[in-house]
């Protein structure tokens, strides 16, 4: 059973089967019907998160996730250091459920098998089918967690 009470040290998500079930009915996607693999899905939702490179501090050096923070501001509102933004519990929802049909975290080993290199004028290289192993993107993901997270292709200048 998924622990998502946020003064909790053992907790081990942000979202609950049951608001996964609600977002998922609300948009028309389909999930499993079986908790179970709902809670592996949102685990590996939560695994992706863990990866990104959050705005602020943690609310404490003990809880065992990136959230709750503080120091975060969004849209010129500073965010509770004490709850979980909607915003996060909706990401990581929508992370489980393409979770079901995408590696969230491919594991890389350097590049697609190469088949065949020719030099004739002009260099040709035919790759095998599904050995690229490039993390998957998500574009809507900046757009809902806009605020929250340093980075997403951006740079940061610092100034020396």
């Amino acid at each position: 059973m998924l622990i998502t009470d946020p003064l909790s040290l053992h907790m081990d998500s942000y979202a609950s089967v049951a608001v996964l079930r609600d977002l998922a009915g609300a948009r028309g996607y389909d999930i499993p019907a079986d908790d179970d693999e709902c809670e592996r899905l949102l685990i590996q939702a939560m695994d992706y998160l863990a990866g990104l490179k959050w705005k602020g501090q943690r609310g404490s050096a003990s809880q065992p996730n990136a959230w709750p923070r503080s120091g975060v501001e969004v849209d010129g509102f500073t965010l509770s250091p004490h709850t979980i933004p909607v915003q996060l519990i909706q990401a990581q929802c929508r992370l489980a459920i393409e979770a079901q049909n995408t590696d969230l975290q491919p594991a890389t080993s350097g590049g697609a098998e190469v088949l065949q290199e020719s030099v004739s004028g002009a260099v040709s290289i035919t790759y095998a089918e599904g050995t690229s192993r490039d993390p998957p993107s998500f574009p809507w993901l900046s757009g809902l967690l806009r605020g929250m997270v340093a980075g997403f292709g951006q740079v940061s200048l610092v100034r020396g």
